[in-house]
C-alpha cells in the first residue's frame, strides 16, 4: 500500500479528464482547422501564395511559417489553426504553412459568415475549457478523500481502468466500493472492444 501524494492526485484528475474529453477536443480540432484553411483561403489568394512562392525561391526564409494563422473575426482576436490545447486535452496541430507578417499581427477577416463560424468557434473552445476546468476540479475533489491507492481502489474502482498505471503494479487492489456520480461524469468505467 502507498500514500497517494498531491503530484498523483493531479495526475490521474488530468488523466480522468483527457479520457473523457479528448473525443471532443478532436472534433473542435476539425472545426479549427476547417476555419483555419478557409480564413487563409480567405486572407490569401492563389496569386498571392504564387507571388510568395517565387519570393521563397529566392529567399527560402522570407516568410513566417506556422502551423496557426492570428486572425481579427469581428473584433474576435484568436489564433486558429495550431493545436487544441487546454491544461487537460491537447490535440496534435495542423501542417505549417506561410504567412506574411501583417502590420497588426492579425490578419482580418471580412466575410461575414466565415466571422460569425470563427466567433462560435472561439466561444466552444472557450466553454470546452471551462468544462475540462470544472471536470478536474470535480475529480481532483473526489481524489483528494483518498489517502492510499488501496482506498483509491476500493472507493473508486471503476476509475482504475483509467488511472490504475499512476500506482505501481505491485500496489493495486481489488475494488469494493462504486462511486455512481462522478462515474457518470466521466462516462466510467471505459466501454472494452469486444474482438
Amino acid at each position: 500500500m502507498s500514500r497517494l501524494t498531491n503530484d498523483i492526485r493531479n495526475q490521474m484528475a488530468r488523466k480522468l479528464v483527457a479520457y473523457r474529453y479528448t473525443d471532443l477536443a478532436e472534433e473542435l480540432v476539425q472545426l479549427n482547422h476547417a476555419l483555419a484553411d478557409r480564413a487563409y483561403n480567405h486572407c490569401y489568394t492563389k496569386d498571392i501564395i504564387g507571388h510568395m512562392d517565387a519570393i521563397t525561391k529566392a529567399f527560402d526564409r522570407a516568410f513566417f511559417v506556422a502551423s496557426y494563422l492570428r486572425v481579427n473575426a469581428g473584433g474576435y482576436k484568436l489564433s486558429i489553426g495550431g493545436t487544441i490545447s487546454n491544461r487537460w486535452v491537447r490535440i496534435p496541430q495542423a501542417a505549417p504553412r506561410k504567412f506574411m507578417i501583417v502590420q497588426s499581427t492579425y490578419h482580418n477577416i471580412t466575410d461575414e459568415k466565415l466571422i460569425e463560424e470563427i466567433k462560435e468557434f472561439a466561444d466552444r473552445n472557450r466553454a470546452f475549457d471551462g468544462v475540462c476546468c470544472t471536470a478536474y476540479n470535480e475529480a481532483l475533489s473526489v481524489l483528494n478523500t483518498m489517502t492510499t491507492d488501496k482506498k483509491l481502489a476500493e472507493a473508486w474502482p471503476e476509475a482504475m481502468d483509467v488511472i490504475g498505471d499512476l500506482i505501481p503494479e505491485g500496489e493495486r487492489t481489488l475494488p469494493v466500493v462504486q462511486v455512481s456520480a462522478i462515474n457518470a461524469k466521466f462516462k466510467l468505467p471505459p466501454k472494452k472492444e469486444t474482438k
